[in-house]
């Protein structure tokens, strides 16, 4: 199976209301259900007799299912991908390992079923949940190119710190950083120290060899800062790259899994509306535990933005966003503060662009 490949489902679970929630979700989310099996004796004959299909599968078993043992579901270890375990009412007694509590809501089970494909290894008891941490964390993605989404996380970490609440920016786009870049610095990535840049302003990237430690490097730094801003870059693909086991999908995922907000940036022209259109078409069929907003960059000025705002609103609406903004286009002080290297509170604080983002970083802090 190729690292983009969507993995196939067998579920051998009894209990009609569970594995209908279990197979019906992913389903929904665009994975195969190749096999729901009733007890063992059937889910042992579609394994022998589909050793191909049930090789690249994952198998999602309960401990009720008639007919299953620790020893029977030992001698099928090898004969598929990976297996998870739930336990139900009527099997709690300790008699099989590492079973999971079956997930109350779709996006837990979708999270820890994404854990498996992405960390094949991984064990544990529990349903994985959202941490409660001191920071608010803030990831900016962009609806396909040119969006403007890095000078937007550039800027609003800036006016966070401007408050006087301590941000750490982050380069999260793998694929194409930009942050160091934009702001002409070297040596970005010290695990043993975020990079100062400016007063309650810190930067930092992330590493393929910490990537593999996401979980803890993210927690210290929710103790440490009041806000987190992440530049994810691109996410279009989002569906594939949420089962993508490749380091470089894994602060995209653990984003939308662990984020307080995915903040969404499309442009406001014909092209962008229909990047937007396809990104929100991805999240309708993708459960992500963050919650969305939408920021329409580059608004044209007069009637014609009334019309790019009008059409955006329409789009955006649809998925029930925490919050919606637009910016009006400001190409000059765009320009002047990449030319310097800088932001737009030290190169043109009384422009347009920057007042907008000064606004949303007194929204986020209130």
């Amino acid at each position: 199976m190729s690292e983009l490949e969507m993995p196939t489902v067998i579920t051998a679970i009894s209990a009609s209301e569970t594995e209908g929630f279990i197979a019906g979700t992913l389903f929904a989310q665009g994975w195969s259900v190749v096999f729901r099996a009733i007890d063992w004796a059937s889910l042992e004959g579609f394994i022998s007799n589909n050793q191909e299909i049930a090789h690249g599968a994952l198998l999602l078993f309960a401990s009720d299912l008639p007919g299953i043992s620790q020893a029977n579901l030992n001698s099928i270890t090898s004969k598929v991908r990976q297996s998870i375990g739930f336990s139900t009412e009527q099997q709690r007694d300790g008699a099989f390992k590492d079973l999971y509590e079956v997930p109350k809501s779709v996006t837990d089970l979708v999270a820890l079923v994404r854990g498996f494909v992405r960390a094949p290894m991984m064990r544990g008891l529990n349903t994985p949940q959202r941490v409660v941490r001191k920071a608010r964390v803030i990831a900016v993605g962009s609806a396909g190119s040119y969006t403007g989404c890095t000078t937007l996380a550039i800027n609003l970490a800036m006016e966070l710190s401007i408050l006087e609440k301590s941000t750490l920016l982050i380069e999260g786009n793998y694929r194409a950083p930009s942050i160091a870049a934009y702001l002409a610095m070297r040596n970005i990535n010290n695990e043993s120290q975020w990079k100062s840049i400016a007063p309650h302003l810190s930067l930092t990237e992330i590493n393929q060899e910490q990537a593999g430690r996401i979980d803890e490097l993210m927690e210290r730094a929710a103790s440490e800062f009041d806000f987190i801003i992440i530049d994810l870059g691109s996410i279009s693909g989002l569906s594939n790259r949420l089962t993508d086991r490749r380091w470089t999908s894994t602060m995209t995922t653990w984003c939308c899994d662990q984020a307080d907000e995915l903040m969404i940036v499309s442009r406001a022209d014909q092209m962008g509306s229909h990047r937007l259109t396809q990104v929100i078409e991805i999240l309708r069929n993708t459960s992500v535990r963050a919650g969305l907003s939408f920021v329409m960059n580059m608004k044209s000025p007069g009637k014609r933005g009334e019309k790019e705002e009008a059409q955006f609103l329409s789009r955006a609406t649809a998925l029930k966003p925490i919050r919606i903004r637009s910016i009006i286009r400001d190409s000059r002080a765009i320009m002047a503060a990449e030319d310097e290297h800088a932001t737009l509170v030290e190169t043109n604080e009384r422009s347009n662009v920057r007042k907008s983002i000064a606004e949303l970083a007194r929204e986020l802090k209130s």
